[in-house]
């Protein structure tokens, strides 16, 4: 027998609650201790409330003491961890006293000898535990589902493994088919209200029929209309009411991304989400080849505040973390390493997010992977101190299914916007690219209001292909950013009300004009989803396009930039042995103003000139343009409608070539103030 006063002070571990006490205050002397879990259910029944002092599960000292009390009258199922039987009699039973945190060892499972799967779903199954720990690696031969809310499970660094898992009958959609998988409870009914008026950007006031059927607190899954691709909806979020504004308009936690015509209806679906989950500390190590043998640990669906920390997984077939409908959570501080395939879709990922917001994935990694961060439908992110290598299968992606609102900061790794197709709307609005580094950068389709602050696109030597940098002109906003390789800029969409402005950028240009955006595979990724190929290193839009101070340079003679676009401006910018030829295949406009230099030692082509029967307007000046060889040409104009003007522009060396056949009505030709020297 132990007294009280030892009983308390003498707890391994500090395991004391308000239960303790009670069942020691009604039975002071009826304390007996045992040296192991078998000795323990060996004991004769005690006295109700006897408690027992449990010095390890097979032995003492093995790191799972415990502390129990008997109920005579409990018939608990028996786990042998919390609820231990006794095998002297059926009815009765043993039951811990804890704090709520709990610990796998107190299950006898001290290795990954002994699959794990009965304990944890023991633990996850008691609401009075809301912290479970790991202190030994861990097996695990089942792919659990919960809808547990409030809850921790911290493995402490410790291995986790799946040697022995269940195969599925089918491989379709098993990126749900998780170890850890906690799922909130969605109901099938659908309300559908509609817009009698068009829904403005931005907007947080949303009409419903009648908004007493909307509570305050409720959460929903929200998904306005199909649109013409077959997953293309602009809206698709697990959002909460705020606020009744009035009988017919309910204030949700989500303001649109988009704009919703008149007429459109938003489907409405109520939701019970898990909230409070946190998955933490563990090293997770997948066997298995095929997409129905093989796992990943966690996966998140109507979820809220659910968090992964510190997880580091190796060989995983699908995304180590899966989340769809999730609002509010983090991803931080976790890594993957060699999947074991890139290729199948939706695999060998480290974090997938569809349908999700407000969520942040920070100081994460990822080496030989598909993607490290994956957007669908999702909004209001931030990826930040994140990196990879061996990714060219693209690090960074978004689907383009109407995402908006992303940032990007102090990253590395390939970069693609809104490229898996047409049938997810190939569309996304206001992302911000900070501090970003990658050989490529693909956002070509219809991403609208995109800026790029701090990035730099380089050659990659292992990944065998030249630094890509591809845009939409959208309301494009390029700042402080460099590039060598490939500069091709698009405008696939016009829903933008900015400029298309770069501003203090260095491009060094590669000489090719070929229709791929690169020397990748022709089946790559990147390539089949993109729109009508364009050539490399041009710009192509109908929008104005405004360089500043930007400084451009070719790799050798053959350097040129094609310029399609309807009107670009260069302002106090430098261009060495790059040649702009302007296509003409509608009216142009080209500007080359505040003491901007062009300059070449080698160049093969002019460093001005023109192709194509439409109309040009040249506004040059005040400019320099500095050419070494008697022969080679400062500007061409032999062909076409032209509106020519040369102010204050500075011509030295080589030759001006014009002809009457570019000057015929209503061409004109007109020079001012410009100087010659030896041209």
């Amino acid at each position: 027998m132990i007294n009280r006063r030892e009983l308390i002070a003498g707890i391994t571990g500090g395991v004391v609650s308000a239960g303790l006490f009670k069942a020691v205050e009604i039975n002071p002397d009826k304390m007996i201790s045992a040296s192991n879990i078998m000795a323990l259910r060996n004991l004769p029944a005690p006295a109700d409330r006897t408690c027992a002092m449990v010095l390890g599960y097979y032995f003492a000292g093995d790191g799972a003491p415990k502390l129990v009390y008997w109920d005579a009258n409990s018939e608990k199922e028996a786990n042998q961890g919390t609820v231990i039987s006794s095998l002297k009699s059926a009815k009765g039973r043993w039951l811990q006293l804890h704090n709520g945190v709990m610990d796998f060892r107190q299950f006898g499972i001290v290795n990954r000898q002994n699959a794990a799967d009965a304990a944890l779903k023991a633990m996850i199954s008691d609401p009075l535990i809301h912290r479970i720990e790991a202190h030994t690696s861990l097996n695990f031969m089942s792919r659990h589902r919960f809808n547990r809310s409030n809850i921790t499970l911290d493995f402490n660094g410790q291995t986790v493994t799946a040697t022995g898992l269940e195969t599925l009958a089918d491989a379709k959609n098993n990126y749900l088919s998780a170890i850890f998988f906690f799922r909130g409870i969605a109901e099938e009914k659908t309300s559908i209200s509609l817009l009698r008026d068009p829904l403005p950007l931005l907007s947080e006031i949303y009409p419903v029929d009648d908004s007493s059927l909307y509570p305050v607190g409720q959460w929903y899954c929200l998904e306005s209309d199909k649109v013409s691709g077959h997953w293309e909806r602009k809206i698709q979020r697990l959002v909460q009411v705020t606020e009744c504004i009035d009988e017919t308009h309910i204030r949700l936690n989500y303001r649109s991304g988009w704009a919703l015509d008149a007429q459109s209806q938003l489907h409405w679906r109520k939701v019970t989400p898990v909230e409070n989950v946190c998955i933490q500390n563990m090293h997770y190590f997948a066997e298995g080849q095929l997409a129905n043998s093989s796992s990943q640990p966690v996966a998140f669906e109507y979820a809220i505040y659910c968090d992964v920390l510190n997880v580091h997984a190796q060989g995983t077939f699908w995304s180590v973390i899966f989340r769809r409908w999730n609002t509010f959570f983090r991803t931080e501080q976790c890594s993957l390493t060699n999947p074991p395939s890139v290729s199948w879709g939706g695999a060998g990922y480290l974090t997938q997010q569809i349908y999700c917001q407000y969520g942040v994935i920070t100081d994460c990694t990822a080496s030989n992977a598909r993607h490290l961060n994956d957007f669908t439908a999702s909004s209001s992110c931030v990826v930040k101190h994140c990196h990879s290598n061996g990714d060219s299968s693209g690090a960074f992606v978004t689907h383009g299914q109407y995402e908006h609102d992303l940032h990007f900061t102090a990253n590395s790794g390939i970069l693609t916007l809104a490229n898996s197709g047409k049938p997810w709307g190939q569309s996304a609005a206001r992302i911000v690219i900070n501090q970003h580094h990658c050989s490529m950068l693909t956002a070509d389709t219809h991403v609208t209001d995109l800026t790029l602050t701090d990035v730099h696109i380089y050659r990659s030597v292992e990944q065998d292909n030249l630094g890509i940098l591809r845009l939409n002109c959208d309301g494009l906003t390029v700042q402080n950013c460099s590039l060598s390789g490939e500069l091709t800029l698009l405008q696939n969409s016009q829903r933008s009300i900015k400029m298309n402005v770069f501003e203090n950028c260095g491009f060094v240009l590669d000489p090719r004009h070929d229709s791929t955006i690169s020397n990748l595979a022709p089946d790559d990724p990147f390539i089949v989803s993109h729109p009508a190929a364009e050539a490399r290193n041009s710009i192509n839009g109908r929008s104005l396009l405004y360089f500043s101070h930007c400084q451009f340079k070719g790799t050798d003679k053959d350097v040129s930039l094609l310029i399609k676009n309807k009107e670009v401006n260069f302002n106090a910018c430098r261009l060495e042995n790059v040649s702009l030829i302007l296509t003409a295949d509608e009216p142009q406009k080209i500007v080359i103003n505040g003491d901007s230099t062009l300059s070449s030692d080698q160049a093969s082509r002019p460093l001005l000139s023109r192709t194509g029967e439409h109309p040009v307007t040249w506004r040059l000046g005040p400019m320099q343009t500095e050419v070494t060889g008697d022969d080679q040409l400062h500007i061409h104009i032999t062909a076409g409608i032209n509106h020519y003007q040369a102010h204050h522009v500075t011509f030295t060396h080589g030759k001006r070539l014009f002809t009457d056949k570019a000057f015929s009505r209503p061409s004109y030709f007109i020079e001012q103030n410009n100087i010659m020297i030896n041209t």
